[in-house]
């Protein structure tokens, strides 16, 4: 009885780890040779600054964006090691509640002040006066992400390992929403840019819905 509630608990693991959707921990546990199961969580924040590609044709007037890149989730995956060994085969889901949150004003390379420009949203110009500032949220449609990957564990010793996963997660499509402090809102031809420059940024982040996941960790075993 005493040596399989040893092997019970040698069953629970528990792991931190570096990936491309931050840090983060892991509760682990080995229902079989074959099978196991793993919840995590990440969060990482870090700048993030942005512009778009000239639609106008005039060089220089194009918005900067800046502001904080939030990457905050968890994760709930299903482990299968087909050879009963290292490497693992993972299908799950990540609960995601990143996004980015941005602002600009209109600046332009002349280095004039910002409500004296005019500035290009939507592909067509606009002054300054009528933009103010905007401010941008970004959100994804998935905030439940399929993911799948493979991955390997290593033993160091009977407690000690290191892991490994490759993998990609569906975000699905961005969504992006602007609002003006200025003018821009309440008049229909300027609101109706605001709307294709939002239409502009959801197509510059399509490279995003399909989104690698890389993560190194090293965990203990109890």
């Amino acid at each position: 009885m005493l040596a399989a509630a040893t092997n019970l608990q040698a069953e629970v693991s528990v792991s931190t780890h570096i990936s491309t959707i931050g840090p983060g921990i892991e509760l682990g546990y080995k229902l079989s040779p074959a099978f196991g199961v793993r919840a995590g969580w990440q969060k990482f924040a870090t700048d993030f600054d942005f512009k778009p590609e000239d639609e106008n044709g005039v060089p220089g007037d194009e918005l900067h964006y800046q502001g904080d890149l939030n990457l905050e989730n968890g994760s709930l995956l299903a482990d299968w090691y087909p050879y009963k060994g290292r490497f693992r085969l993972t299908a799950g889901v990540l609960l995601n509640n990143s996004g980015t949150r941005l602002k600009t004003n209109c600046q332009t390379n002349t280095g004039g002040a910002p409500l004296a420009n005019s500035c290009e949203i939507g592909g067509a110009s606009a002054p300054g006066s009528d933009i103010g500032e905007l401010r941008i949220a970004i959100d994804f449609e998935a905030s439940i992400a399929p993911y799948i990957g493979i991955g390997w564990a290593f033993q160091r010793n009977q407690q000690w390992y290191f892991n490994a996963d490759l993998g990609i997660a569906y975000l699905g499509a961005a969504d992006v929403d602007i609002q003006s402090s200025g003018s821009c809102n309440d008049t229909s031809a300027c609101r109706a840019q605001l709307d294709d420059e939002e239409r502009e940024l959801e197509k510059d982040m399509e490279s995003l819905e399909l989104f690698p996941v890389a993560k190194l960790g090293i965990g203990y075993r109890f």
